[in-house]
């Protein structure tokens, strides 16, 4: 792992606690009760907010023998978003919705996946997707459950040491789930979104006193198609609009200012009427933004919501179509919109991308070359649909994740009130039995081979190691 992103004292000489030592354990006590019961005690730090390593220089000046100086993490400052920026970065994602369980009819207790339980599947101590997934050339995960009852800052660090990108989405917990959600309200969705992104704001989006954006967070889904979920979709740009506004408010009165993030509506590939499949739903979206007070909208924001739609938008949609047909029918026609022009550059990036009708090596380097080309100089690449099998959906579900999961219990990960088994990885096939994890591998620049799999202790014992 590249070790650019640390610093502290004399190279060589900070250590960082590791899983299980006298000072990790003193640490994650701090951070999970200390700091709670007794906040005085760390005046300089926020719960939920501050990283292992702010809480591990807490101790270190309080006890040197203890607790080592950690090696503190550089978070790089920008005030632009980067996806507006940064041209020359080539979005290489994966949708990592990564369920451990392997049955179906099985309701999941929680679907946050970046959270430090959840550890158990993603980080080094447990089964290392983002060390795995890092090695196949993926530099952005697409993230999906997001439970405001829960930090997100060492995910969010771990995956900034391996320079990747998150993108992460607004749960429906909001919007069409909860006790009070906004479809009962017209879609009027102002007072559900702000006090939900308010409370991520509070748990490891914002760093520096919530100052500044997590500089690994890249993006933020407001929705995902919903022009699919809101019913009647007339009132789509109510929800999407007054969202849109919440979420401004909340880093207003937050004073989250550094390292904005882009923001985005992913649509489906679906077409209404004679509008091509997702920029119809775009181009619908950015009329309402201009003039929200009127129908359909009906809506009177706090914010300026068509400045940040100009200054930090970025489309997105989600498709299953192959890569050819992706080009014919959304990228050749999005070059010549209004949103690619002399007034207006907006990029664009797929949230969800994976046909399980062609061929999976012959399929997924397309795209990657379009966004590489100067044909299309507004796609940034996409998100392949996905990390892991959905056991628990069943069905037309399990077609698309590039690892099973097989009978290897790595660990149990206690979450959420419910014990879950992490089990190990194996490669999952295309149409034509080729391994997805490898036709990934190398359109994303790293090599026709299948990637190391963590599979100990099952492989030592089966080996007679232990």
């Amino acid at each position: 792992m590249d070790d650019s992103w640390v610093h502290g004292g004399v190279e060589g000489s900070c250590q960082t606690a590791k899983r299980g030592d006298e000072c990790y354990v003193a640490v994650s006590w701090a951070m999970t009760d200390g700091i709670y019961d007794h906040p005085e005690w760390w005046p300089e730090l926020q719960p939920g907010a501050s990283s292992f390593e702010e809480f591990q220089q807490h101790q270190h000046l309080m006890n040197s023998t203890l607790c080592p100086e950690p090696c503190m993490v550089r978070y790089p400052e920008y005030s632009v978003p980067t996806f507006r920026s940064d041209h020359s970065r080539v979005m290489k994602g994966v949708s990592y919705g990564a369920s451990p369980l392997k049955t179906t009819g099985v309701l999941l207790t929680d679907d946050d996946f970046m959270t430090d339980i959840t550890g158990a599947m993603w980080d080094s101590w447990g089964r290392g997707d983002l060390d795995l997934l890092k090695s196949m050339g993926v530099n952005t995960l697409r993230m999906y459950g997001n439970d405001l009852n829960y930090s997100h800052r060492s995910f969010l660090d771990g995956a900034l040491k391996r320079d990747m990108d998150i993108i992460v989405g607004l749960s429906d917990w909001g919007f069409i789930q909860g006790p009070d959600p906004c479809e009962k309200k017209g879609y009027l969705c102002f007072d559900q979104v702000y006090e939900a992104y308010k409370g991520n704001l509070l748990k490891g989006f914002a760093i520096k006193n919530y100052t500044m954006y997590h500089p690994a967070l890249k993006a933020l889904i407001i929705s995902n198609e919903p022009d699919l979920k809101v019913h009647p979709r007339t009132d789509v740009c109510r929800a999407m609009i007054s969202s849109l506004d919440a979420i401004l408010q909340a880093e207003k009165d937050l004073n989250v200012t550094g390292n904005p993030i882009a923001l985005t509506v992913t649509f489906s590939f679906a077409s209404f009427g004679k509008d091509p499949p997702g920029l119809g739903q775009m181009e619908e979206l950015y009329g309402c933004l201009q003039n929200p007070e009127a129908a359909p909208t009906n809506y009177t924001p706090k914010n300026d919501v068509l400045s940040a739609f100009k200054q930090r938008w970025v489309h997105s949609f989600n498709t299953a179509a192959p890569g050819h047909v992706v080009e014919e029918l959304f990228l050749d026609k999005y070059h010549k919109s209004s949103f690619w022009s002399e007034e207006m550059k907006i990029p664009l990036f797929i949230g969800e991308y994976h046909s399980v009708h062609v061929g999976a090596k012959d399929d997924l380097p397309i795209l990657v070359g379009d966004a590489l080309s100067p044909k299309y100089p507004f796609f940034r690449g996409y998100n392949f649909f996905e990390f892991s099998v959905r056991y628990d959906k069943g069905g037309s579900e399990e077609a698309f994740g590039m690892f099973g999961y097989g009978d290897c219990p790595l660990l149990d990960m206690n979450y959420s009130g419910q014990v879950y088994t992490v089990w190990n990885l194996v490669p999952s096939p295309d149409k034509y039995g080729y391994p997805l994890s490898v036709a990934l591998s190398n359109a994303y620049g790293k090599g026709k081979k299948l990637p190391k799999l963590r599979n100990s202790p099952c492989l030592e014992e089966t080996l007679g190691v232990r």
